[in-house]
């Protein structure tokens, strides 16, 4: 059985092919626009830009395909994707399965196993995902199915992703513009800001309405962390807020974790949750994931922080190779 695997996210898209033998071909195509006008034609896009890129011997059809897509699409657009994807993969008979990109980014971090992830990239989201009602998990690699999941956060950029990459450059940008006006203290992040979208004055201007926005924003990320490090007291507590931002969306999906558990079990004795992450902005290890760290252990009790065995693109595989809700197309 051939499958093919697709990670997409607001920064970028990834196609992984998995051959009968167990190689493996992967390729990337750009991100997705929330500003796009037809949803699931962007993504159809994306994934044959990714699938064109692919060394010919990768390219043979599919059977069974994965995708772990950023957003909220709705129900017509999901079967759109779902048949141009079998259309573009397979041959035949493919069965193709969708879920959030927060559920293959849990499935990727804990292996298909219980417990919450916090995904921390350009927008935030937290997922607490129980395993079967007996407990035992056994079924969790299973797919987007198995066990019962509660999301918090992944409202988007304008109602929350807070702590994300796109809020950390906002927050930036905002500190930029106050110091400039003389309404907040002065920091580097002014001069970070000219340097990379010129005259603040005509900041606004750049920034709204270009259909880059979200990313423009983010992208000026790099420079409040460029700044944190080089001492800057302004861009210090920009990331400092993040990451109590982030422990803040841990806690209350460990608490809804615990709630759910509760629920499937209700005399059975609380034990720890296990806590990963994911995320390119987890990846910026000493201003947000090694704090983030410390703060959940000692903060927030019965956690037990592990490290991700997997990323996204890994949960894709395990949601089209277990036996999760999917569509048959052919």
């Amino acid at each position: 059985m051939r499958i093919a695997a697709v990670d997409g996210g607001q920064t970028g898209l990834r196609l992984r092919v998995v051959g009968p033998d167990g190689s493996t071909a992967t390729a990337t195509a750009g991100g997705f626009d929330y500003d796009a006008g037809d949803p699931a034609a962007t993504v159809l896009a994306l994934v044959k830009q990714a699938w064109d890129r692919l060394p010919a011997a990768g390219r043979e059809p599919v059977d069974r395909v994965g995708m772990g897509l950023t957003g909220d699409h709705r129900p017509e657009e999901v079967r759109r994707i779902e048949a141009g994807v079998a259309d573009l993969l397979g041959a035949g008979q493919v069965e193709v399965r969708i879920a959030h990109d927060a559920v293959t980014a849990h499935l990727g971090a804990l292996g298909g196993a219980p417990g919450v992830v916090v995904v921390a990239g350009t927008g935030v989201v937290a997922l607490a995902r129980t395993g079967d009602r007996d407990g035992s998990g056994a079924g969790a690699g299973a797919g987007a199915g198995a066990g019962v999941t509660a999301r918090v956060d992944g409202w988007g950029h304008l109602l929350g992703d807070e702590g994300g990459g796109f809020a950390v450059g906002r927050h930036g940008l905002r500190a930029a513009l106050a110091a400039y006006d003389g309404r907040g203290p002065r920091t580097a992040l002014a001069a970070a800001a000219v340097d990379r979208f010129g005259p603040l004055d005509g900041l606004p201007r750049r920034l709204y309405g270009t259909g880059a926005t979200v990313a423009d924003v983010a992208g000026f990320s790099r420079q409040v962390a460029e700044a944190a490090r080089a001492g800057d007291p302004v861009a210090v507590g920009i990331w400092r807020d993040g990451v109590a931002a982030l422990v803040g969306t841990t806690r209350a999906a460990v608490s809804r974790y615990l709630e759910l558990t509760a629920d499937q079990q209700p005399a059975a004795e609380p034990g720890t949750v296990a806590v990963s992450w994911a995320g390119g902005l987890m990846g910026v290890a000493d201003l947000v994931r090694d704090p983030w760290r410390r703060r959940v252990a000692a903060e927030i009790p019965q956690t037990r922080v592990v490290d991700p065995v997997g990323d996204g693109l890994d949960g894709a595989v395990l949601l089209a190779t277990g036996n999760g809700h999917g569509r048959t197309h052919g």
